[in-house]
């Protein structure tokens, strides 16, 4: 067995089938307006595991093709940049994708080095031409805390409609404490030297303020929207990603994606806002609460209601408002509706207005 490969826990198959889901509405909704994409993993591995499961440079490959071949990204260039530190994985990614089938006005390549070196080059020549990043998704999945400093990333969101997918893990950076320069690369993950003030906390505590330390600096340093939600391995919270956006609807569509995933059994999702941790369900009651707050009981256009499930203030998405959840409410009383249009339902806007009771 070739020892670069590795098992692919259920986790990371969830990470990735939320990836793909994603994928398959950011392609086609960017291509419709931009003639180039670019799709960046950052820390590709291998390509495959142990049992020939997909790495996340050939689930992006895989959905690239399916939409080219389907005809939604016509006269689209795709460049997909695979950058791997380890020589010997990167030399395997190369040889795999170089036995992929040819797709259409799409580039692969396959970079050996360190993800800090490559992107840092790749923004140096952008701002040498006085240019933007064409419409970005970048994967960062680190397995520790270096190689993906809060400095970089920021110079990534500064590029209109690139977004990034962040795996930030907490056991690695607690156990970093030991290690004599952790201190400088704890700095450079965060942007901040604010971290510190977690040494002197309970770990609950220090988890919580670190986790939220983390999406404050992001959105410090670019992001408009920041959707975190945890993976975790039974009763065991394994890492937590950060999807962060500039546009609205990408927050509501990786919202969406999470959403789409069932969890096997052997990992779960749980999403986060603030304060707020609740397990993926399908009971609507949190999100009534939700709305409540938000809205009162004053008068609130539909439209707004729908930026706010778009929005990363909540971890449901506007596929939860109208049919799940505002018909329902209307059914029982717990809202009063105006529809100066007339009809029935929620079928569009046409100048609705829902005050909850």
């Amino acid at each position: 067995m070739n020892n670069i490969l590795w098992t692919k826990y259920p986790q990371t198959q969830g990470k990735h089938l939320i990836m793909k889901h994603y994928l398959d509405g950011w392609f086609p909704i960017l291509g419709s307006s931009n003639t180039r994409l670019l799709f960046i993993d950052g820390f590709a591995g291998p390509g495959e595991y142990e049992n020939g499961e997909p790495g996340s440079p050939l689930i992006a490959l895989d959905s690239v093709r399916r939409h080219k071949a389907a005809g939604r990204l016509k006269r689209v260039e795709v460049t997909c940049l695979f950058i791997e530190s380890d020589d010997a994985s990167a030399s395997h990614l190369k040889k795999l994708v170089s036995k992929q089938s040819p797709v259409p006005e799409t580039t692969c390549q396959v970079l050996s080095g360190s993800f800090d070196d490559h992107m840092t080059k790749v923004l140096d020549y952008i701002e040498e031409q006085q240019a933007m990043l064409a419409p970005a998704f970048v994967m960062i999945d680190p397995f520790g805390v270096k190689g993906s400093p809060m400095k970089l990333i920021g110079r990534i969101l500064g590029n209109a409609k690139s977004e990034c997918m962040i795996s930030f893990m907490y056991e690695p950076i607690r156990r970093f404490r030991e290690h004599p320069h952790f201190e400088r690369h704890l700095d450079e993950l965060f942007g901040t030297k604010e971290w510190r003030t977690a040494l002197d906390m309970e770990e609950t505590d220090a988890k919580l303020f670190l986790h939220n330390l983390f999406s404050n600096q992001l959105k410090l340093h670019g992001a408009q929207y920041v959707v975190p939600f945890e993976l975790w391995n039974e009763s065991r919270h394994v890492y937590t990603i950060y999807f962060t956006s500039g546009s609205l609807r990408g927050c509501d569509l990786m919202k969406a994606s999470i959403w789409k995933v069932e969890p096997s059994g052997s990992y779960a999702f749980r999403g986060h806002a603030g304060q707020l941790r609740i397990l993926f369900q399908t009971d609507i009651e949190p999100l009534v609460s939700e709305l409540k707050s938000r809205f009162g009981s004053t008068s609130a256009p539909i439209e707004k209601l729908d930026e706010f499930m778009m929005s990363d203030r909540t971890i449901y998405h506007k596929g939860h408002l109208r049919r799940m959840t505002l018909q329902k409410l209307e059914r029982e009383g717990r809202i009063s509706v105006v529809r100066p249009c007339g009809g029935r339902g929620f079928p569009c806007n046409k100048g609705v207005v829902v005050r909850f009771h």
